[in-house]
């Protein structure tokens, strides 16, 4: 235990009982502050009913009874006007809001209108090009038909003429004229059939003849002559193949013809 002197005593006692006085003086200050924030929130709520304009009987304890009931007829009589002229102006945006309705329904109804009536424009607009367009595709077509029927005419003949040429050229007898309509009624499968048997037929015939030829010569039935040129065989033969060769086309195509005519008598 420290052993104080008088003087250290005297002022730790001193000392003690400043902060006894100063704790007191902080409780004091602490009930007062608590008294002040319950005050300022009852002038608050005061305040806040003034403000709202519902004046109570409690905080006009000073007033007498009439000039309080004065006070009440006035502020009823001022919440009614106030309310009158809010119903008016109500009334008067209800009307505004309905004028603004129609007359935008009005604008719809006639924009509605002239997008139907210029969408119906623009469809018929498309529907008679189309169908001129399809008229013309038409005539186009049956014009080219027509000219591709008359060139496949033309050629047809000009084929049939230059068959007939080339056979009497090669000492062959010309075949009767066949009908058009029965030409044109007639298949081509079938007719490639008939020609492939024909040209088959005229190939038999033809091996068989040579043959005859050799046998008659080699059993002295006839003098031994020199063997016919090649390029005379070649040229039979080739003659022959040009025959088959329009009859499976029918005589109707385009590159028939003429250009064997130029390759058969075409020079080497």
């Amino acid at each position: 235990m420290v052993v104080l002197s008088n003087n250290e005593e005297t002022d730790v006692m001193q000392l003690w009982g400043i902060i006894t006085q100063l704790g007191e003086q902080l409780s004091q200050n602490q009930a007062m502050s608590v008294a002040l924030y319950t005050t300022a929130g009852k002038v608050k709520n005061q305040a806040s009913n003034l403000q709202s304009g519902f004046v109570l009987r409690k905080f006009n304890l000073d007033k007498s009874q009439e000039d309080y009931d004065a006070a009440l007829e006035q502020m009823n009589s001022n919440i009614a006007a106030e309310n009158l002229g809010l119903l008016n102006d109500n009334k008067q945006l209800s009307s505004l809001i309905k004028e603004y309705e129609q007359t935008l329904e009005t604008l719809m109804s006639n924009f509605r209108n002239r997008a139907q009536h210029v969408q119906e424009r623009e469809l018929s607009l498309i529907r008679d090009f189309e169908m001129r367009l399809l008229a013309r595709e038409e005539e186009y077509a049956n014009a080219e038909l027509h000219t591709n029927l008359i060139v496949s005419d033309a050629v047809s003949r000009i084929s049939s003429l230059l068959r007939q040429l080339l056979r009497a050229q090669g000492g062959e007898e010309a075949d009767s004229h066949v009908p058009a309509d029965e030409a044109e009624e007639r298949e081509p499968w079938t007719m490639g059939q008939a020609a492939e048997q024909a040209l088959e037929r005229e190939i038999e015939l033809a091996r068989l003849e040579k043959e005859n030829e050799e046998l008659r010569r080699l059993l002295g039935m006839i003098p031994s002559q020199p063997r016919p040129d090649s390029g005379e065989m070649h040229a039979a033969f080739d003659s022959r193949r040009a025959e088959h060769m329009h009859q499976r086309a029918g005589g109707g195509a385009m590159n028939t013809g003429f250009p064997l005519y130029q390759r058969m008598h075409s020079p080497g």
